[in-house]
């Protein structure tokens, strides 16, 4: 799952998040004993690709839908994560709680749990 998270296609990538929500139902116990090691690559989704001012008003678009597609998984990893046991991931939620571009749409979804 970790090298999928990794992968270069996005295709993969949203496989391996629908995989992670569908764990975090089975497996919320051995899913947030391992969270930090995900967290690389969940920063890096959120992130998206580095956006210019020469890149296509649509390819911008399209990187903001597919990293808003990402925030209810994130979300509801969360929940599932206990204070303490995975430092690094609570961190990366922290962050875009606060984040100008997700944390207004990461809260709703929190309020709407």
């Amino acid at each position: 799952m970790l090298a999928g998270l990794a992968d270069e296609a996005d295709e993969i990538k949203v496989l391996c998040h629908m995989m992670l929500f569908r764990l975090s139902q089975v497996a919320p116990t051995a899913l947030a004993q391992r969270l930090d090691e995900a967290t690389p690559e969940l920063e890096k989704t959120m992130r998206g690709a580095a956006v210019t001012k020469d890149t296509v008003n649509r390819i911008s678009s399209e990187l903001q839908s597919f990293s808003a597609a990402h925030l209810e998984p994130l979300q509801l990893l969360a929940r599932i994560n206990s204070p303490g046991v995975a430092p690094k991931f609570e961190a990366c939620v922290e962050s875009i709680r606060k984040s100008p571009t997700w944390g207004v749409e990461f809260k709703d979804l929190v309020g709407h749990a």
